[in-house]
């Protein structure tokens, strides 16, 4: 599959969310980050939604044209796809619809806009975030995450310890 195949997909299924839906994908959201440490909660809610509405924004505004019409390595889309599935834990409504938007925005930051999957602002535990020079980027928690739980694995980031190696 070629990415503006891709990305016309995810734009057509994108059409079909409301704000009523960005709203319970708030309340996931905020429930699934019930067990963070205080200091980080917060941050890490508003962080999460500021960049889902960006990239929401990025992919509604952006034209196929604009898109580089590479071919998208579909084994590792679909395996994204069902990891993100595999996620379900509440059987809500809530869930189910952060799961939908998740399957087109995963997609869209890794395979088309190859940004990370999470925002270059958010703190994570430990204070620290994603570090970008030039064109790529290092995330301080990747090998931390990387397991069955995460979408570490398909995320452009690499891990910071390979910044440091470089310096």
């Amino acid at each position: 599959m070629k990415a503006k195949e891709l990305f016309e997909k995810l734009k057509k299924e994108l059409d079909k969310f409301s704000i009523y839906d960005i709203m319970k994908i708030k309340c996931y959201i905020e429930k699934d980050a019930k067990y963070l440490p205080n200091k980080y909660k917060n941050h890490y809610v508003e962080s999460m939604m500021k960049y889902l509405i960006e990239t929401f924004n990025e992919i509604k505004r952006k034209k196929s044209k604009e898109i580089k019409d590479e071919e998208i390595d579909e084994e590792k889309l679909n395996e994204m796809l069902k990891r993100i599935e595999s996620f379900k834990k509440y059987n809500t409504e809530d869930e189910e619809t952060f799961i939908n938007l998740s399957k087109i925005l995963c997609p869209y930051l890794t395979f088309i806009a190859k940004k990370p999957l999470h925002p270059i602002y958010l703190t994570f535990p430990g204070n620290v975030k994603i570090v970008k020079k030039g064109n790529i980027y290092y995330c301080p928690v990747k090998n931390k995450q990387l397991n069955e739980y995460s979408l570490c694995e398909f995320c452009v980031a690499k891990s910071i310890d390979e910044l440091k190696n470089k310096l």
